[in-house]
């Protein structure tokens, strides 16, 4: 064993140890002296890369059958029973190289749950009896997806590429993939797989905990020095990922959803060497600049591009794609040619001038900052993202890869530029009704491959940058310094400084996570934006051409370390300004300033209402569980409309009244606003004077009450929703009576018991759905719980009848229950409640959230917690008759109809809403 030193923040107190097993087995321990759980991620070196081509989906099937029972803890559902009923969570993913397992606990169960997790390593079961099971799970996940357009396209992907490249391979894998054949049977194909894959040398282990590190280290030898040490490193791919002639084209690629899109792509080497200098991240921050000059602006101002985004697209071991990807209007649909030649004028600009050193230094200010003065993650966060980062970087980087951002050689920089030739170019088109001849495996993408003329490829190679081309700016919004406010100023919660008769202000300084950061909330409220469902319509729209209206000249903020965010939320419209306190208020300022004195375009009008309506009908063919709750989130609240209702009124809308909407929308208006973070006192007096300065430009009005409709005396109820889509879906809502601690406990309770066990026994035993669970939901100012399922086979009358067998032995089992044991399952909940905060960004969401609803004194968390410690098994018994009772008012909706001679009735949704009563609080 051997230990080795990291580089870390000055401003990082955790402490550190990376060490060796004596299997070979890295291992990185964190002792956080604040976590409140304890965690570990532990991530191998094999993904679905290495699935025998014969069995391909094999990695994927095999994460999930790790889960299902080892040679210690046989029981299918015992580890997720074990980790959920002691206030944690857990997951895993397969990737193309890699694969995740990770999970968090209260730490008084850390040790039982390490050798739990560690047993999956060592003696998974592999039960016969579960490997059937499974594979229908993996055939419903993949049916699931058929008409997800983000596989269907990457799957043409995988088909254009070298055949004898594993990214070639079928990802996720489906019953025929995955079926026994008379060599070998999948039992025995798994068993085989995790033999020759993992080992203890594909593998790093992070542990976060609050437990000393010379007890972590104990308990990372106890449960982990014994996984095998068989299976040697990778063998590096060799195998280039496009051959020849799959460079310089085409790909033409019809959408489910309709979508406009332009990708071009540029295939560049293994990056990870370079990742001390972050050149890729430049290169795309130059690239997908939005500001005056940029390539975004130029595309926009000839009305042929909505959005772009550069940087992205596959990336691997010994490949990376660099993407540039164009949101299309309908004339650069027809226009694509010049696009791509305005593209690649942009690449000639930067061939052409010199290496930007000012920017680049910008950059790097911004990074050291990050990681100065990052914020502290979850422990499962921090687990999850180290154990990654083991993987990939240095044992002295694992903390500082991500940030470190040397300066590269001028020589190195031309390199990369180099890449972005048209002889090393893929286009890929996504629209609608474009000529294809092809049919991609698995998903049925249709598709069309096509070589680029050399006449196209000389166009490119030729393009100069146009006349309004140019490289970012320097940045005004970037500090100088940064500066952290002494702990004395901190404040345990929010006050009230400014009550006023339109304005409302709260105020905390917060010193707590040690970073120069804030967020400023301030919420419009406007009476004329929620009028009709058509003033709600318009008001998304007015909010969509606002955004883009002021990109090009607020982008330069959101690359100086801060961020903006608008949504139409609640009686109007929300701003959220967050990132580096400095000039943050600047910010807030100039996007009020605009708001009272913009004005819009026909063109961009029509442009920007088209693809807003084309997106809400998209959703017309989303997955049945996500219309479904889509649906009733429409149907229980006042001011959120169903979003075909939306569609339907903002298509009737035409220029000249939108524009009497325009004039009318800011008017008797309100702002509440909030600030915490790292902002000194006279910094609330001065966002105090930006916010009555826009409020003087503006005619004012009072606060407006919150609304939500009552369900009361009218369940329960059956409501039958059409979708696109061959799966049958099932969500069962129960609302609370009233909004109290006393419920609110109630309903999390039931969530946090109800769910581990509802899953696995419909989803692992039944086979019901892969789509399977419960979760509180509160909505409509009430809290409730929902129990949502998603089945390729199964009737919603079935799924009904299920969950209602599966309530009732959840019943009978719960009044069998000792009252130590329910204590004891109090206390996984309360381990959850009583997390603090895990960022500013968190706090600031949880007290705005808590402004928003009415909790000035900040003690709703508090009150739900003594009730959930005062709450008595037999109460508890008694709200679980209480659901269950015939005139509950339940709210099933459902993709089919309702099971016979059942109590519910059958309603009509939109005549079911009319019985709801407005109430206004």
């Amino acid at each position: 064993m051997n230990a080795q030193s990291l580089l870390q923040s000055p401003n990082d107190s955790r402490q550190f140890l990376a060490l060796t097993l004596s299997n070979h087995l890295a291992v990185l321990l964190v002792h956080q002296q604040d976590a409140e759980k304890s965690a570990a991620a532990l991530t191998v070196n094999v993904g679905h890369f290495d699935d025998p081509f014969e069995r391909q989906g094999l990695a994927h099937f095999l994460e999930h059958m790790l889960f299902l029972g080892t040679e210690k803890y046989q029981g299918a559902g015992d580890y997720a029973h074990f980790i959920s009923h002691h206030g944690g969570s857990h997951n895993a993913w397969t990737g193309t190289e890699h694969s995740s397992f990770f999970f968090d606990i209260d730490p008084d169960y850390y040790n039982e749950a390490l050798d739990r997790f560690a047993d999956m390593f060592k003696a998974p079961l592999f039960h016969a009896d579960y490997i059937e099971k499974e594979r229908q799970a993996i055939e419903a996940e993949f049916s699931l997806k058929l008409k997800d357009d983000g596989r269907r396209i990457y799957q043409v992907h995988k088909e254009t590429v070298n055949p004898a490249h594993p990214f070639a391979k079928f990802s996720v894998g489906n019953l025929s993939t995955l079926a026994d054949t008379s060599e070998q049977s999948l039992q025995q194909a798994v068993q085989q797989f995790f033999h020759q894959h993992y080992g203890a040398r594909r593998m790093t282990l992070c542990l976060v905990s609050s437990l000393p590190l010379e007890q972590m280290q104990q308990l990372a030898e106890q449960h982990f020095a014994a996984i095998p040490d068989h299976v040697a490193p990778k063998a590096p791919l060799t195998e280039p990922l496009y051959l020849d002639e799959q460079q310089s084209i085409q790909l033409s690629i019809e959408p489910h959803k309709h979508s406009q899109r332009l990708v071009a792509s540029f295939a560049l080497p293994d990056i990870q060497p370079l990742y001390k200098y972050k050149l890729i991240s430049f290169l795309a921050h130059l690239l997908g600049d939005e500001g005056p000059g940029s390539l975004l602006a130029m595309l926009k101002q000839r009305g042929l591009v909505n959005q772009l985004s550069a940087g992205g697209g596959i990336d691997g071991s010994n490949y990376k794609d660099f993407s540039v990807s164009f949101e299309l209007t309908q004339a650069g649909l027809s226009t694509c040619a010049q696009i791509l030649e305005l593209l690649f004028g942009q690449i000639a600009l930067l061939r052409q001038s010199a290496f930007p050193l000012n920017l680049f230094l910008e950059r790097q200010r911004l990074v050291q900052w990050s990681f100065l003065y990052q914020e502290p993650n979850t422990a499962q966060q921090t687990a999850c993202d180290l154990s990654v980062n083991m993987q990939h970087y240095p044992v002295q980087d694992y903390l500082y890869g991500d940030y470190r951002m040397d300066l590269p050689s001028e020589t190195l920089y031309r390199q990369l530029l180099e890449y972005f030739r048209p002889d090393n170019l893929r286009v890929m088109l996504v629209a609608p009704e474009l000529s294809t001849d092809k049919q991609a495996r698995w998903y049925h993408t249709p598709y069309k491959v096509e070589k680029l003329s050399q006449a196209q490829l000389d166009q490119l190679a030729n393009a100069q940058p146009a006349l309004d081309a140019a490289l970012p700016k320097p940045n005004p919004y970037l500090v100088e310094t940064l500066e952290l406010l002494p702990d004395s100023q901190h404040q345990n919660s929010p006050e009230l400084l400014v009550d006023e008769a339109s304005l409302r202000l709260w105020f905390k300084a917060d010193t707590e996570f040690h970073t120069p950061k804030g967020h400023v909330f301030v919420q419009l409220n406007l009476p004329n934006s929620i009028q009709s469902v058509a003033a709600m319509a318009q008001t998304r729209l007015w909010l969509e051409l606002f955004q883009d209206l002021i990109n090009e000249n607020l982008y330069a903020a959101t690359t100086a370390g801060l961020t903006y965010h608008l949504h139409v939320q609640n009686n109007g419209l929300s701003v959220h300004c967050a990132g580096l306190a400095g000039h943050q208020i600047r910010l807030m300022q100039d996007i009020l300033q605009q708001l009272h004195q913009c004005s819009f375009s026909e063109d961009r009008f029509e442009e920007i209402r088209r693809q807003l309506v084309r997106h809400w009908q998209n959703h017309s063919k989303s997955k049945p569980v996500s219309k479904l709750f889509s649906q009733l989130s429409s149907l229980l609240q006042p001011l959120n409309p169903d979003i075909e209702q939306l569609a339907a009124e903002l298509s009737a809308v035409d220029f000249d009244q939108f524009n009497q909407f325009h004039q009318q929308l800011l008017q008797q208006v309100s702002l509440d606003a909030f600030m915490i973070g790292n902002w000194p006192r006279p910094q609330a007096q001065a966002l105090t004077t930006v916010l009555s300065q826009f409020l003087k430009t503006q005619p004012n009005g009072g606060f407006l009450p919150r609304q939500r409709y009552s369900t009361a005396n009218i369940g329960p109820v059956w409501l039958e929703q059409q979708v696109e889509h061959n799966d049958h879906a099932l969500v069962i809502y129960l609302p609370a009576l009233q909004k109290t601690p006393q419920q609110m406990a109630l309903f999390m309770l039931a969530n946090h018991l109800l769910a581990p066990e509802y899953f696995h026994e419909l989803r692992t035993e039944q086979q019901l759905g892969y789509l399977v669970g419960t979760g509180y939901v509160p909505m409509n100012l009430l809290p409730g719980i929902a129990f949502y399922i998603q089945s390729p086979s199964t009737e919603c009358r079935v799924l009904y009848q299920a969950t209602l067998d599966f309530y009732k032995n959840f019943l009978s089992e719960l009044e069998q229950l000792a009252a130590e044991d329910f204590d004891q399952m109090k206390q996984g909940l309360l381990t959850q409640i009583r997390e603090r905060d895990a960022s500013l960004a968190a706090r600031a969401k949880r007290f705005w959230l808590a402004i928003a609803q009415g909790d000035h004194q900040f003690h709703l968390q508090q009150q739900i917690e003594t009730a959930l410690i005062e709450l008595p098994l037999d109460k508890f018994i008694g709200f679980f008759y209480q659901l269950l009772a015939p005139d509950y008012d339940a709210i099933f909706l459902a993709t089919g109809p309702a099971p016979e001679h059942s109590h519910l009735k059958v309603q009509n949704a939109s005549d079911w809403r009319q019985q709801l009563q407005l109430q206004k609080e």
